[in-house]
């Protein structure tokens, strides 16, 4: 059977029938998976298991690789040390040599830009001249943008929330518009927000939560009371009165961060985020977050 984090739990029992070999006596609890064909052809033991969770996967795939130069004043070029530091997997290695798709997703996933108002990212060319660029209204729009200005104009519409709306739209990239969907499957998700970012968090929280959206002020608005900080808003719509949010972030984290890395989110929590409930959050995710230390010692 499997244990929840992915690593195999075998059933050994005991059933009274012991063998001795090399002056040490064994029994069923000693047996360990193998397969005959492995021993016989490399005359060695080798282990043989079934990796069936992401958490046993990471280890295997995650590899840290530093490359020194004797001379400090050395030029780095970074395309010859990836090409000198690549490392090829076994499991990626044949699956190469059977020529399988390397990726596929199904259905697609569709990154949503979150920007605060007035923070979203332009790109122009190097001689282009700024001024212009600024007062060209195409480049304030964003996917964000628009999300708010189609609900403005099109209020009798279902009222979707940010991530469901590509289900039913299509982003143009060209004319920055969003126009009605036809055919295709896709699943929309909000590009993510670090708890140390701020208000940036807070606005996604309240996009995640908040359905149908006209402008900013809408998401800062609660009960007709406009609220002076995303964060407020978010408590005052009860989006912050428990640690729901705080949980999420750390359960989707849980699934493909390092040990450290997940330490290194906790403490950030604590520090920005200040959960109502700190023990209820260590206790369920100190397993997870020591788990390099048990494993070592």
């Amino acid at each position: 059977m499997c244990a929840e984090d992915g690593y195999p739990l075998y059933r050994r029992r005991f059933d009274h029938q012991k063998v001795h070999v090399r002056k040490a006596t064994l029994d069923n609890r000693w047996v360990v998976p193998y397969n005959p064909y492995l021993l016989t052809r490399y005359n060695c033991h080798i282990n043989v298991e079934i990796c069936s969770g992401i958490k046993a996967v990471k280890y295997l795939y995650k590899v840290a690789v530093y490359i020194a130069h004797p001379d400090g004043e050395a030029m780095v070029d970074e395309i010859q040390l990836f090409q000198d530091a690549r490392w090829v997997s076994a499991q990626e290695a044949i699956w190469r040599i059977f020529e399988f798709n390397l990726n596929e997703m199904s259905p697609a996933v569709i990154n949503l830009q979150v920007h605060l108002p007035g923070k979203q990212c332009v790109t122009y060319w190097k001689n282009q001249n700024l001024k212009n660029l600024l007062q060209w209204d195409h480049v304030s729009k964003t996917m964000l943008t628009e999300f708010f200005n189609f609900n403005r104009r099109n209020q009798e519409n279902k009222r979707y929330l940010y991530k469901e709306f590509p289900e039913h739209y299509v982003w143009d990239k060209k004319d920055r518009c969003w126009n009605k969907r036809k055919k295709g499957e896709v699943i929309g998700r909000i590009n993510g927000a670090n708890p140390a970012e701020g208000e940036r968090y807070y606005l996604r929280l309240l996009l995640n939560h908040v359905r149908g959206p006209q402008s900013y002020g809408d998401l800062l608005t609660v009960d007709g009371v406009r609220c002076s900080t995303f964060k407020e808003s978010a408590q005052k719509r009860g989006i912050l009165e428990s640690d729901n949010s705080i949980f999420d972030c750390m359960n989707e984290a849980v699934a493909f961060k390092m040990p450290h890395a997940l330490r290194r989110l906790f403490a950030t929590l604590l520090v920005y985020c200040q959960p109502t409930n700190v023990r209820k959050l260590w206790d369920n995710y100190f397993q997870p977050m020591a788990e390099d230390y048990r494993r070592n010692g």
